[in-house]
């Protein structure tokens, strides 16, 4: 089963959207036919068998962290890292761009307090309880050319205090404006020293910065200030976080709730949160009770704290030395279609992968140890026939594959293929062909009534015939079958033949690996497929990297190489799932540094189960592979005599090994090797 790949003649233009006129800087941010054997495993002497995976499950909200202006964390979810176990230290982290003298002597093109225009302010009310709504009046000399629509605005100090960036500005003459901001009910950070300020009775400097626009603005003093006065104190709480629970499992989803402190704000009253950090040690260097200074080393050269401090305790009774993967079976491959092994027969498999010397559309198939093009010369009709132009007709590589061994001897094959080439993404269409006998002559596969070209999301081979999916707008998939290429059933999305009702969504939008990547989703059905949802956690994989599903003794587990959670395990048909911990890395694959979240390596390479011994087997780009066997603790490299170091797509067979090499930019080779032949250097 695979999905469609934009075609690399689509250019996708991207939007880079920043601030650099006024110099600020943020920190980024951080969804049966059986229904299995057995229960899930117990966590933990004191705790429910049930684990919250979910949004809904954990009673919070996923998306960018929030705050209000008294510094209240939103209802946030986070999900607990794939973490060995042990106690942990979950914070707020907040870095901190330089301003001023410190902005210079760090290379920034700070500009004079005097760069922009001079303004005089007023502000409306002259004395205000903390939390309201003030209005800036601000009047030039002579106007001013452009008349800016936004402007930021500082309170306590434009080099120490806190910076509201973006506020709206209303012009009510040439040379008079006006603009508003929400003055802070809770703690702020502030910086030169670096302290936090709690809203207390007196008097406040307000400025507003960048009237005039230029690079770095906002690193420099105000372009004109005034006085602002707090009635009396607000009593608030020091930065102080809370978990739903204390004791958790890699993987689960927590509710995050709790004080912070403000470090920017976003036009009038929106506060900018940075994201969750989390620690293995409880930092030591303290500015005050909740707000720790992080080290510089893990951090960069800006000053970072970390804001409110949980400790956590993470229990992980699901580790790989528990398990043992030998017998996998039933191994179901994601969307990737590099490679694809024949159903219905061991030793044949086929791949898009080709060069630039083969000849129409790159087709290859490998039957025993011999490799060869498919002849797609009639495929290459069929594209000029929908309108592609001759030159792309001839040499664009399939972007689907299935196949299947005939009754006949031969070897039923489906591709498909773009055949519209757009102005403007997604406007673009691929075209299901089918050939009967090993690409001598191919069709096209017909579309069910009601569907179009437009329609095709996906083929997929089985036992007993080969299947194209179609998705209409507003209705479910229609699968058509055939066993023969020439006669069709239609029908809806069924189970697989084998194991739970699980499998990767045959109906994958488009997508573009080299940009966003691909979300797959993950189909579970309860009711022997009557029906079908799409699993909470893991809801989807990345499609542009090889995944797989598959089997051991009624349990399914998913491998997702590419996720902080590349191993996971169901034992109620994919209904819930639980992480693999304390996996090692494999050889050569970049660890994170310091300055990384902890609990957020991936397997970052292709990685396969291997069945029958169950072995796990990381194939490098560049570098060795690897195995790691059952309850193994290190990966132990395989010879590059076996595979070769530059292997650029792999998959397994019942008994073989089958991967492409690329050895220069017009060669490629298509080879396999046996299983039995897979050992580790002595």
């Amino acid at each position: 089963m695979s999905i469609q790949r934009q075609p690399w003649w689509i250019i996708l233009a991207t939007l880079a959207l920043f601030l650099a006129a006024c110099g600020t800087t943020t920190s980024h941010n951080a969804a049966t036919k059986s229904t299995g054997q057995g229960s899930a495993p117990s966590r933990s002497a004191t705790k429910s068998a049930a684990v919250s995976t979910s949004a809904t499950q954990a009673r919070c909200t996923v998306g960018a962290l929030g705050a209000t202006m008294d510094a209240h964390l939103a209802n946030s979810c986070y999900r607990i890292p794939n973490l060995a176990s042990g106690t942990y230290y979950l914070g707020v982290e907040a870095v901190l761009s330089p301003r001023g003298a410190t902005a210079a002597k760090d290379g920034f093109p700070v500009p004079s307090a005097h760069s922009g225009p001079a303004v005089s302010l007023t502000v409306s009310p002259l004395s205000v309880t903390p939390g309201a709504t003030v209005t800036i009046t601000g009047r030039l000399s002579t106007p001013l050319s452009p008349q800016p629509a936004h402007t930021n605005v500082c309170f306590d100090g434009c080099i120490d205090g806190l910076h509201y960036n973006g506020t709206s500005v209303r012009w009510i003459s040439p040379t008079e404006f006006q603009t508003s901001f929400v003055t802070p009910s809770g703690p702020w950070l502030e910086r030169y020293p670096l302290r936090l300020a709690l809203p207390k009775a007196g008097s406040y400097p307000v400025a507003v910065q960048c009237l005039g626009v230029h690079r770095a603005c906002a690193l420099a003093s105000g372009e004109g200030s005034t006085t602002l006065a707090f009635k009396h104190s607000m009593k608030t709480a020091l930065p102080h976080l809370s978990l739903s629970s204390t004791k958790v499992l890699p993987g689960e989803m927590t509710a995050v709730r709790g004080t912070i402190a403000l470090s920017n704000i976003i036009g009038k009253a929106q506060p900018f949160v940075d994201q969750f950090a989390v620690l293995k040690k409880s930092p030591t260097k303290t500015i005050t009770k909740g707000v720790y200074q992080l080290p510089p080393s893990a951090y960069g050269k800006y000053p970072a704290v970390l804001l409110g401090p949980v400790k956590f305790r993470v229990i992980t009774p699901l580790t790989y030395e528990s398990i043992s993967l030998k017998g996998a079976a039933n191994i179901q491959p994601s969307a990737d279609p590099s490679i694809v092994t024949e159903s219905g027969v061991n030793g044949v498999a086929l791949t898009c992968s080709g060069s630039q010397r083969d000849q129409a559309n790159a087709m290859r198939l490998l039957s025993e140890g011999q490799s060869r093009v498919v002849n797609t010369e009639g495929v290459a009709t069929l594209l000029r026939q929908k309108g592609v132009p001759t030159y792309l007709a001839d040499s664009e590589p399939c972007s689907d594959l299935a196949a299947l061994h005939t009754s006949a001897g031969e070897t039923l094959i489906a591709a498909s293929y773009a055949i519209e080439i757009p102005n403007q993404a997604p406007a673009f269409a691929y075209l299901p062909v089918i050939s009967a006998n090993d690409g001598t002559t191919w069709t096209t596969i017909p579309p069910p009534n009601g569907a179009t070209d437009a329609s095709f999301a996906g083929l997929q081979a089985s036992h007993s015939g080969i299947r194209a999916y179609f998705a209409i707008p507003h209705h479910a998939e229609i699968v058509e079958s055939t066993d023969n290429g020439t006669s069709w059933t239609e029908g809806p999305l069924s189970c697989p033949s084998l194991g739970p009702c699980i499998q990767f969504s045959p109906t994958t939008d488009l997508f573009n690996c080299a940009m966003n990547g691909a979300d797959e989703p993950i189909l579970l059905s309860t009711n022997e497929g009557r029906s079908f949802t799409t699993s909470s956690w893991p809801s989807s994989v990345n499609a542009c990297g090889p995944n797989e599903l598959f089997s051991v003794d009624g349990t399914e587990y998913l491998i997702d190489p590419q996720s902080s959670f590349p191993l996971r395990r169901s034992t109620d048909g994919g209904v819930q799932w639980q992480a693999v911990s304390d996996i090692p890395t494999p050889p050569g694959v970049t660890t994170p540094g310091t300055s990384a979240p902890l609990g957020q390596t991936s397997w970052g390479e292709t990685t396969l189960v291997l069945p029958g011994t169950g072995d796990l087997l990381s194939i490098g780009s560049g570098i060795d592979s690897a195995l790691l066997t059952p309850h193994a603790h290190h990966w132990c490299n395989v010879p590059a005599a076996i595979i070769p170091t530059d292997v650029g797509a792999a998959t397994t067979g019942e008994h073989n090994l089958y991967f492409v090499t690329y050895s220069s930019s017009t060669t490629t080779t298509f080879t396999s090797i046996p299983l039995t032949s897979l050992r580790c250097s002595s």
